[in-house]
Order: structure tokens, then sequence, then C-alpha cells
């Protein structure tokens, strides 16, 4: 199986929609392309964003739920 980006290339889209969203705000973010997202997830993913599984919610204490 072949790697979807090369590295550089992958900082090269994930930089590029960042750009957009600092630069115009919310409407950057209607601005980037799939791919953009998705590498900026990856980026996020290989420097240990997000890898905690989510927390259990709050008791709200009910048991009887």
């Amino acid at each position: 199986m072949s790697a979807r980006w090369s590295e550089d290339e992958m900082l090269r889209l994930a930089a590029s929609g960042v750009a957009k969203v600092d630069l115009l705000g919310c409407r950057g973010t209607t601005l980037c392309s799939m791919e953009e997202i998705a590498a900026m997830a990856a980026v996020c993913a290989i420097h240990g964003v997000g890898s905690n599984p989510p927390s259990t919610p709050p008791s709200t204490g009910d048991d009887n739920v």
C-alpha cells in the first residue's frame, strides 16, 4: 500500500489549511479542501493531539439510568 502523501506534502497541505483559517477566520474554514483537513488531522494525530479516549461523562447522581 502506498502512502497517501509524502511527509512534505502532508505538511504543505496542513499549512495551507491553517493559513486559510488564520488569515480569514470562519470564512477560511469554508475554503479548506478535504485534503487540507485530512492533512491537518494527520499532523495532529502524529503529534498526539486527541490520542486519549474520551472520558466517561460526569455522573448525574441517578443510579437508575
